[in-house]
């Protein structure tokens, strides 16, 4: 497996809709475990009512593996031995990495089909938050150089301004070792205090 780190907006997205796919499985009423000696006819049955989705699925004398595209970098995957682990890879240069991953006490794959037909919803709400996320960045860079063209303009001294995490900014002042907490909203004020 790869030392990459995996890409977080994405990643964060599907890793959020995998804990409520494992949640559902978890309170799942009259469920069964899937159980080594049922994986073909299971995955088969599965693979047949899902006709378009990109499935492959291998088996071994010990275990078996089942794996599902989500997207073009996406995939779920299953690890069927004596329980069941599914986890949630995405493509890292030529190969895969975990991103998440989790037991599930019963068979997974109804929740797997009712994921897959979410698919396009989710595709559609992760398309949109990244665009978000973009556009947010962006404000965040142009809010950035304006406020520091204008401290720099009216204090007249060397500083630097870091962006932080949660959309607030980090005004220094070296020379008088200065920190002070600014917002797109009180910037101008908190200048004119200096």
């Amino acid at each position: 497996m790869s030392s990459q780190k995996y890409i977080d907006n994405e990643a964060d997205f599907w890793k959020e809709h995998f804990v409520h796919l494992q949640h559902k499985n978890m309170v799942r009423t009259n469920a069964e475990p899937l159980r080594m000696a049922d994986c073909r006819s299971e995955f088969e049955a599965f693979t047949a009512s899902h006709p378009d989705a990109k499935i492959s699925y291998e088996y071994f004398p010990s275990y078996c593996t089942f794996e599902v595209t989500l997207t073009s970098t996406i995939k779920l995957r299953l690890f069927i031995q004596n329980n069941i682990k599914a986890s949630i890879m995405q493509k890292c240069g030529p190969e895969y990495i975990k991103i998440c991953d989790a037991k599930f006490p019963y068979n997974p794959l109804p929740e797997i089909s009712e994921f897959l037909s979410k698919l396009p919803d989710y595709l559609t709400e992760l398309q949109q938050s990244l665009e978000n996320k973009s556009r947010s960045e962006r404000r965040q860079k142009l809010a950035l150089e304006f406020i520091k063209a204008y401290a720099e303009k009216h204090l007249k001294v060397q500083l630097k301004i870091l962006s932080n995490p949660d959309g607030t900014f980090t005004l220094k002042l070296p020379a008088n070792s200065i920190n002070i907490q600014i917002t797109e909203e009180n910037f101008k004020q908190k200048i004119s205090e200096l």
